[in-house]
């Protein structure tokens, strides 16, 4: 888009969005935006909030407008914050987006909290300012029950998004009457001593049963490989014929810097003499199945090979 560089560089951090306060600071006056979105270039999104020509809207680009429109203090949190740091599955289309901010705010489509919160619970997610892991916990246990929180407490703790210990801290920082409900969250506590271990996923543990029912040869879950310096961790591993099975969900997995580190780690084993495998949430069940048996029959016939 020749000629709006700036407005390129602004929007490429904000999910294709700008506010008319960044458009002033750049030299953009009331009259040149109004000819920008005459033109086509800028669409409104929310008042003092517009999408550039050619950004894909999506939720994060709508829960992003949300933060921008309510000002420079608002954060998503609650349910919404859940759904940012992948907590929750999906984002449903009749529920209204959540946000918190220290004074009034009225958008539409948004529920908005009034609350100030201090630095320490926020942070950035995708570059969407959000509650901290901990602090979602902690909105959340308004909401849902200690059960459902310890799940999603779980979920956290295997992504290496939320610790124990900072969740206590926080919970510590809100303790007095008339606070907050933290029965639940101080429940999920309770059963998380230190050294406690989430144990697999759902998907991870669908995925296990599987393995089972379909008569696959027995195989160690999560086994430790010991390579030079390094251990890795393989969801199912076939010990005798160095097979290592890995099952990889988007949400840990799909962002560059994991994919890069397990694309290391596949050649890792590789070269360690281990025969890497990775299904995802879509691999069919026929094929994982077809697959891991040609693998087998193929290693043995590989470690029979010497001795014929």
């Amino acid at each position: 888009m020749k000629g709006h560089g700036e407005l390129e560089v602004l929007a490429l951090r904000q999910h294709g969005l700008v506010t008319s306060r960044q458009l002033a600071g750049v030299g953009y006056n009331p009259h040149r935006t109004q000819r920008l979105v005459e033109s086509g270039v800028l669409v409104p999104v929310r008042r003092g909030v517009y999408r550039l020509w050619g950004a894909t809207p999506s939720w994060r680009m709508s829960a992003m407008a949300a933060i921008l429109a309510a000002g420079p203090e608002a954060v998503l949190s609650h349910r919404s914050a859940g759904v940012l740091w992948g907590l929750i599955d999906q984002h449903e289309e009749s529920r209204p987006l959540e946000i918190t901010a220290p004074g009034n705010c009225r958008l539409e489509g948004v529920r908005a909290n009034r609350a100030y919160i201090s630095q320490q619970e926020v942070t950035k997610r995708f570059g969407i300012p959000v509650t901290t892991a901990e602090r979602t916990m902690l909105d959340l246990a308004a909401s849902i029950e200690a059960d459902e929180l310890g799940r999603l407490c779980d979920e956290a703790l295997r992504r290496r998004i939320l610790t124990t210990e900072r969740l206590r801290v926080v919970v510590d920082s809100h303790q007095g009457p008339g606070r907050r409900k933290l029965k639940p969250v101080i429940a999920v506590l309770r059963d998380r001593i230190p050294g406690y271990d989430p144990g697999a996923n759902d998907w991870e543990l669908s995925m296990d049963r599987m393995w089972d029912r379909l008569g696959l040869p027995p195989a160690e879950r999560q086994y430790r490989v010991r390579i030079g310096r390094r251990t890795y961790r393989v969801d199912r591993a076939i010990v005798d014929l160095r097979i290592a099975v890995e099952w990889n969900g988007f949400d840990t997995h799909g962002r560059r810097g994991n994919m890069d580190r397990d694309s290391d780690r596949r050649a890792a084993l590789a070269a360690a003499g281990w025969y890497p495998l990775d299904f995802t949430s879509r691999s069919r069940p026929e094929l994982i199945c077809q697959t891991v048996l040609a693998v087998v029959g193929e290693r043995r016939r590989w470690t029979l090979a010497p001795g014929e």
